[in-house]
């Protein structure tokens, strides 16, 4: 591929003003299709602006080839001297122009848990609609697929749909439940297959599960690693007995979505939308570079897998972009500088615009500067900006809180929750009136899980079900503004 160097369109940064601007706050689309609970935000939709139509204190906006998005800072001002806590927001939205005409070619694999606990309706579901997924396959897609209990085992290696639909519907539909349940060999197994996809194409992986798996670092560096290759990692628990905590952070780790059905009459559901995503992505391995000067420290990012390279330097890897998608980033910076130091950063964002060339955007420059005066500091917040790092941050409270709860640890959850209330109420106060309704909706979601967990035990199977929901709609809060 040819790599473009653009010139970002800029806008002007109001260092010194003390007024924060109005602000967009996306809406949620909650898609509860007889049971899938699946939480994202509009992609593209015609009622929200254009990702770049916006105003920022302390930011820039750019656009290229298949994408465009705003990169901005919570802060103009902030106190000089001792460690002060200021955010960077990303966002980036793939194209949604011609989404019809344009269809990419795809290398899918499903990772399909075969064991024991499968008995029963979840097997019979899971055969229907791998079955019904290999229906809507184009001839020329490619699809493996892995069977798992206790071992992995290639049903079917990559190959063209056209060439083994007829071999593999038998294949599936002998499928039978048994044995236990080893997610690692099995995601290892689905990345080996997705090495023999045809050049060029978009690559993702499906693990589908029922069970509980204690190797959830070994199966999130799998997935982490498969991103980059370019493989983006979907996960879908079945049932009340799966580990939430596991299979939501495989989806993150790999980039990609995180579902959960309490029967298996909806697993073709989250299929046929892992389908739908796969062939509508724009843009692959999208990345940002920052580059902090002394006196910032990176501290966590959270919807990006963030690699801390040294003297400074920060890579976000983001994944890929179906039409229409954006993701949101956030990066939490400690300032320490004496009085009247700019603190600058540099910053490139880069992706591969599918079935075109490699871009990389050299950003504007952003920065913050110190001052002895609190009033400045409070001034110069971005409303918008600071509300929507917030309420990421108060999703990744909100799933230790559901994991707390599912452990049966009650109090920690609801002093957690308290916390997350107190500080989206906090944030609220100060944000553009879309913004704070965003917040406040979001307070009242976690007032409800609250009330949901103190009325409900969590062994019970309305409170695994409640765990599992409350992780769900965070999980997607972290990646894609849903509130």
């Amino acid at each position: 591929m040819n790599r473009k160097e653009l010139t970002p369109m800029t806008i002007r940064r109001l260092f010194d003003s003390p007024r924060a601007r109005r602000g967009i706050a996306a809406s949620a689309i909650v898609l509860s299709l007889g049971g899938l609970v699946l939480f994202r935000a509009p992609a593209g939709a015609a009622s929200l602006p254009g990702i770049t139509d916006v105003d920022l204190l302390n930011g820039t906006t750019f656009s290229g080839p298949g994408a465009s998005g705003t990169l901005a800072l919570s802060h103009v001002k902030v106190l000089a001297h001792g460690r002060q806590r200021i955010f960077v927001e990303l966002r980036l939205r793939a194209d949604s122009e011609q989404v019809a005409e344009e269809r990419a070619p795809l290398s899918l694999t499903v990772v399909l848990d075969t064991s024991g606990s499968m008995e029963g309706d979840k097997i019979v579901e899971a055969r229907r609609s791998v079955l019904q997924l290999l229906e809507q396959m184009r001839d020329d897609d490619e699809i493996a697929v892995v069977r798992y209990d206790t071992n992995p085992e290639l049903i079917q290696p990559m190959a063209r749909a056209g060439d083994v639909r007829h071999h593999l519907r038998s294949r599936i539909a002998s499928l039978r439940a048994d044995g236990g349940t080893n997610i690692p060999s099995a995601l290892s197994e689905g990345m080996d297959a997705l090495r023999m996809a045809s050049a060029g194409r978009v690559k993702r992986l499906v693990l589908v599960s029922d069970g509980l798996d204690s190797t959830r670092q070994q199966a999130e560096r799998l997935a982490q690693n498969g991103t980059d290759r370019g493989v983006t990692v979907s996960s879908l628990g079945i049932g009340l007995d799966f580990d939430e905590g596991y299979m939501a952070a495989v989806a993150r780790a790999g980039r990609g979505n995180f579902g959960f059905v309490e029967n298996g009459a909806a697993l073709a559901r989250f299929l046929e939308r892992e389908l739908e995503e796969t062939a509508g992505t724009k843009v692959e391995r999208a990345s940002a570079r920052l580059r902090l000067p002394r006196g910032l420290r990176f501290v966590r990012a959270l919807g990006a897998d963030a690699k801390h390279l040294g003297e400074g330097e920060v890579v976000l890897r983001m994944g890929s972009l179906h039409a229409g998608d954006e993701r949101r980033v956030v990066v939490e910076l400690e300032a320490d500088a004496p009085l009247g130091t700019t603190l600058a950063f540099d910053t490139t964002v880069s992706w591969d615009e599918v079935g075109g060339d490699a871009v990389s955007l050299p950003l504007e420059q952003l920065g913050v500067q110190t001052t002895d005066d609190s009033r400045l500091v409070e001034a110069s917040r971005d409303g918008r900006v600071y509300a929507s790092c917030i309420s990421a941050i108060a999703s990744r409270r909100q799933i230790e809180a559901a994991d707390a709860y599912r452990k049966g640890d009650a109090t920690r959850a609801r002093r957690i929750i308290a916390d997350n209330m107190a500080d989206l109420e906090e944030a609220a106060a100060a944000a553009p009136d879309e913004a704070a309704d965003s917040l406040l909706e979001q307070k009242r979601s976690y007032a409800e899980s609250r009330d949901r967990f103190d009325r409900t035990p969590p062994a019970s199977a309305a409170g695994r079900a409640a765990a599992k929901e409350a992780t769900a709609i965070d999980a997607a809060n972290l990646e894609r503004q849903i509130f």
